[in-house]
């Protein structure tokens, strides 16, 4: 009796493995991370939060109340907060990233405080949740902001460090670039609202401020003058650390061969010296873009600055494009600054504003150096645009992007410019050399946001317009569209609009651009800088992932960060496969053989449990007899 019931013991011990390995392997299928297939031999693999699927609560840390966050929960719901990847960069086999907290109700804020767009906060709120149905990210649920914080990420474990924050450092971050820089890492953006340049060493954590614009007393009096003082422009320059930064009188921009405090730094270009030509008020273009990008190209160092001011407008709907300088240094060290794109009569630029006079959409560009070729990426004003149409429910200036999505040029040693994505035009009769039209053929590209050069490639990733619009296009375009709800709607609209008087022509204009679109950024690559190939044009399968805005390059790989306003930030690890019809031969054998052990631990199961049930049963009787 005692053999029977030991080898019965056996049995259902081994039935038992049997079924523990079954249930492992439906938990393994169940967790298996998110993949995005382009198709066209890329794919993305989901890194935060990488069980959840796309359009849910992201934000690479987990929001636990009352403005504090966690990291790596096992049961972590995601801070939809952190909405961008900003100010990033890779280093090792960590993607350091300075988050943009709360993007639209940041945005609000200012509109409310620095444009006088008066407003009720709560109707806002409460518009905004019915408009997008919930899906806009408009505050946490508590009622506590988390703020912007600075944190690093392991690419290849998904832990998470958060290494500034208002929590455990009492720091509001709002960095929105980041460089390398002699095995240092630098960041600048604001901290805490003072427009400043951080230092994070990468081997101790170690975060420390090592130049600032101004002191926050000084701060508040330029706020109170409507001065903006979010800065980006940064690069390396030869062996010297290039910053952009904002003081009481007005753009600078420092050099630093060893940056660890302010005295180590000196100021190279002033507003004067750069041409009066930088926009840094709210009320300005790109809310005060100022000094936008830079980078060296040959022995020269380029800059591209932001100059819509509304003494400059050119009309109603049209504020002034970008302008581009360069800095050459003279024997002595010191510095002249010449203008490329600019002021042709004043200031003998070679071309004008925008480039092409025919182009008044862009209030600033961003640049980079591939191939020997300085790449320029137009980034239209959207920010005017946003506001008109919230308050003024005016689309006018929003169709007249949509009409003119950006442009990708390029410059050579001599200053000559080509097109290379761009409708045809009396500029550029012959249109683009790559055979695409404005905005890689899509008229929701508003901005050339972020581009990296990885592996020989160059990566160009755009911000998408349509994702902010998703609420008029579903008023103007589905026919499903509850009629409750565009009453809703229509409710609200009478609430932050003064003179509202129904649908606007301009209205309906822009949702026909929407009827077109297909919602969330789009990334293209380029070996040549001519001919892309489209890597995703709908935000890795996300319409709320309405931007490419960060770039890392690890030990592991390139990584991609998010713009999600909705449900918060996410990082992307992109690969390449040598050949795309091999990479689709390979998925359907991987979906077949997960569609096997699928069948596989169905049969397991049920033999394990007819098995048990057929062990108990003998067990019973042998015990009855």
């Amino acid at each position: 009796m005692k053999k029977t019931v030991k080898r019965i013991g056996s049995l259902l011990l081994f039935v038992c493995v049997a079924f523990v390995c079954t249930m492992n392997v439906f938990a393994e299928e169940e967790k298996a991370p998110v993949v995005y297939d382009s198709g066209t031999g890329y794919k993305a693999e989901k890194i935060t939060h990488p069980e959840k699927d796309v359009m849910t609560a992201d934000g690479i840390v987990d929001y636990t109340g009352n403005g504090t966050m966690g990291v790596n929960l096992e049961d972590g719901q995601g801070d939809r907060g952190q909405n961008y990847s900003w100010g990033s960069i890779g280093y090792g086999d960590y993607m350091y990233i300075g988050t943009c907290y709360g993007a639209w109700t940041s945005t609000l804020q200012f509109m409310k405080m620095s444009l006088g767009r008066n407003y009720d906060d709560t109707v806002m709120k409460e518009a905004l949740d019915t408009y997008y149905h919930g899906n806009m990210y408009t505050g946490e649920e508590d009622g506590v902001d988390a703020l912007g914080i600075l944190l690093k990420l392991n690419v290849k474990t998904g832990e998470v460090k958060i290494l500034m924050s208002k929590e455990s450092t009492g720091q509001n971050t709002i960095f929105r670039n980041a460089v390398e820089f002699k095995n240092k890492l630098y960041f600048c953006g604001a901290v805490n609202t003072i427009p400043c340049i951080y230092q994070v060493d990468p081997e101790t954590d170690e975060c420390k401020q090592v130049y600032a614009g101004m002191t926050l007393e000084e701060y508040m009096e330029a706020y109170q003058k409507g001065v903006s003082v979010g800065i980006r422009g940064m690069c390396v320059y030869k062996d010297k650390l290039i910053v952009s930064c904002i003081n009481m009188n007005g753009a600078v921009i420092c050099e630093s061969e060893n940056p660890t405090d302010q005295e180590s730094f000196k100021i190279i270009a002033t507003d004067e010296e750069l041409f009066h030509y930088p926009a840094y008020n709210y009320c300005d273009s790109i809310y005060g873009g100022s000094i936008f990008d830079m980078t060296q190209y040959g022995e020269s160092l380029y800059v591209s600055i932001c100059t819509g001011k509304p003494e400059n407008a050119v009309n109603e709907n049209t504020m002034q494009s970008f302008g581009i300088v360069r800095g050459d240094v003279a024997k002595d060290g010191s510095w002249k600054w010449t203008s490329v794109v600019g002021d042709k009569e004043k200031d003998g630029a070679k071309y004008t504003f925008g480039i092409d006079p025919e182009r008044t959409r862009s209030g600033a560009a961003n640049l980079i150096t591939f191939d020997g070729y300085l790449y320029i990426g137009e980034y239209n004003d959207e920010e005017i645009a946003v506001e008109r149409m919230l308050f003024d429910n005016d689309f006018t200036f929003m169709n007249l992007n949509f009409e003119q999505p950006v442009n990708f040029y390029r410059m050579d040693e001599n200053e000559d410019i080509e097109l290379v994505v761009g409708d045809k035009d009396e500029m550029f009769p012959e249109g683009g050399l790559s055979g695409m039209g404005s905005g890689f053929g899509c008229n929701e590209n508003q901005y050339i946001w972020k581009m990296v050069e990885y592996d020989g490639k160059l990566y160009v990733g755009t911000y998408d317009a349509s994702s902010f619009l998703l609420p008029l296009d579903e008023y103007m375009n589905d026919e499903n569209a509850a009629q409750e709800w565009k009453d809703k709607v229509d409710e609200y609209v009478e609430k932050l609009c003064s003179n509202y008087q129904g649908i606007p022509e301009s209205a309906v204009t822009c949702g026909e651009y929407l009827d077109k679109a297909t919602f969330g950024f789009d990334l293209y690559v380029t070996e040549d800088g001519i001919h892309f190939t489209k890597i995703t044009d709908d935000g890795f399968g996300d319409p709320y992932n309405h931007g490419c805005r960060a770039f890392g390059i690890t030990e592991e790989g390139l990584f991609v960060g998010t713009a999600n306003p909705f449900y918060g930030t996410q990082v992307w690890k992109l690969s390449e496969n040598e050949d795309s019809m091999e990479m689709e031969g390979e998925d359907v054998i991987q979906e077949d053989s997960e569609g096997e052990n699928s069948q596989i631990g169905i049969i397991v199961g049920v033999f394990a449990a007819a098995a048990l049930i057929f062990l108990l049963a003998v067990y019973k009787k042998r015990k009855q007899k």
